[in-house]
């Protein structure tokens, strides 16, 4: 599960990733997903500084997106105040570019510098959609970094977004 699986290689040949798209499809293979354009791979880009903390930063993905789906999920956004969290948020805010954007480059690094934006845009203006995207980015980044079977695939990142 080496980060240069993540990385395309020109093929679609990713055995054991899988994205649901549709409910009544069932599971597609990356490959598939890719061809209908539900997701999209980066050509030729090391996503990493170091690639031997490819697990580590897998890891730290898939925390986050639980995080998100513990604060937000399953409509818990609905009535989500920002402002009653600011010091928690803030201290993922700070996580996200401290640790997390150091270890990245390229796509990966702008999706997850966007992921702290949102964060930063809704303590601002005390609004969750922000933070619904940021959510949405971690799902996607968990989705296919951490071959996660999924019903939605939001393509809201660089990385991994809809072409």
């Amino acid at each position: 599960m080496a980060l240069i699986s993540l990385v395309v290689v020109g093929t679609s040949s990713f055995i054991g990733i899988y994205v649901l798209s549709e409910a009544d499809e069932g599971p597609l293979t990356l490959g598939e997903a890719r061809q209908n354009g539900s997701v999209r791979l980066v050509a030729n880009e090391s996503l990493l500084v170091n690639e031997r903390k490819e697990e580590e930063l897998m890891r730290e993905v898939h925390a986050m997106h639980m995080y998100w789906n513990e604060l937000l999920g399953w409509g818990a956004w609905k009535t989500f105040k920002p402002s009653e969290k600011k010091d928690a948020l803030e201290s993922k805010m700070k996580y996200i570019r401290t640790i997390l954007v150091p270890e990245t480059q390229g796509s990966l690094k702008k999706d997850l510098n966007r992921a702290a934006d949102m964060i930063e845009e809704a303590l601002k203006e005390d609004h969750t959609e922000k933070l619904r995207t940021t959510h949405r980015i971690f799902h996607d980044l968990d989705v296919v970094m951490n071959d996660i079977v999924v019903d939605v695939v939001w393509g809201v990142t660089e990385t991994y977004g809809k072409q």
